[in-house]
């Protein structure tokens, strides 16, 4: 397994609020969620910090769990219902990451206002002969296997402070055998497909393969540039934080 990525802030006036990180066998890729300047958010550590201390806890609690016996592969897909948290080991990972991450400044913040910092999540391991994939909110995560290029987004909930926001998190397991790559992005950086409509998902893939992560958001950069008024393309703002992470299998 071989993990390259890039990141980069979409504004001078705030901090890149994504937050991308890989160990032997397992990846993560948050992206903070960046509410307006000045909104308050109930604690003094702010929406980066959150990101970070959540992406490095997951990636360890990822790590202590590569020695979990491998099971067979259940069906790529969405799960039936949260109760089969204990059949999604990648949901229990991230719920416990989120607690720890509440605990650690539930006793200087206001973790139950509603702008209480948060982040969507990515997070890939490898075990055994399976890959164990989760995917949160509006980040994507691509898989690219002997049927094609898979793109899985979505989930209602982002991660904040209460740990049941795992249970909707989209998690599945696929073979590794046969899985070329995977691309974890944020929404940043999935722009020229989902967005601006310059390529599809296939082309998005290809280009970070071919020329880097770095590569994709520098053209990302340079599409933005060229509609700075947001007009072209309507968006919020315009430019995001955009992290993409290339896994190679082979």
């Amino acid at each position: 397994m071989r993990v390259v990525w890039a990141t980069d802030q979409g504004s001078p006036d705030r901090r890149n609020e994504d937050f991308v990180a890989a160990a032997p066998g397992a990846a993560v890729v948050l992206d903070g969620c960046g509410l307006p300047l000045g909104t308050d958010l109930g604690c003094v550590h702010g929406t980066a910090w959150y990101a970070r201390s959540l992406g490095m806890r997951l990636l360890s609690r990822l790590v202590d769990g590569l020695g979990e016996a491998p099971q067979a592969a259940p069906p790529v897909g969405p799960p039936e219902g949260a109760h089969r948290r204990a059949e999604r080991p990648l949901a229990g990972r991230l719920a416990g990451a989120i607690a720890d991450v509440a605990a650690s400044h539930g006793a200087t913040c206001d973790l139950a206002r509603r702008t209480t910092p948060a982040a969507t999540v990515l997070a890939l391991r490898v075990r055994g002969d399976l890959v164990d994939y989760l995917v949160q909110a509006d980040s994507t995560l691509l898989l690219d296997g002997p049927d094609g290029l898979q793109e899985i987004t979505g989930g209602p909930y982002y991660a904040a402070a209460d740990p049941r926001a795992a249970e909707y998190a989209i998690t599945g397991t696929v073979p590794l055998a046969g899985l070329r790559g995977a691309y974890l992005l944020t929404d940043g950086a999935t722009r020229l497909a989902d967005l601006f409509h310059m390529t599809g998902w296939r082309g998005l893939a290809d280009l970070i393969a071919r020329e880097g992560p770095a590569a994709l958001i520098a053209r990302t950069r340079e599409a933005e540039r060229s509609d700075p008024r947001a007009a072209r393309w309507p968006r919020s703002k315009p430019h995001d934080d955009a992290t993409a992470a290339h896994v190679s299998f082979r």
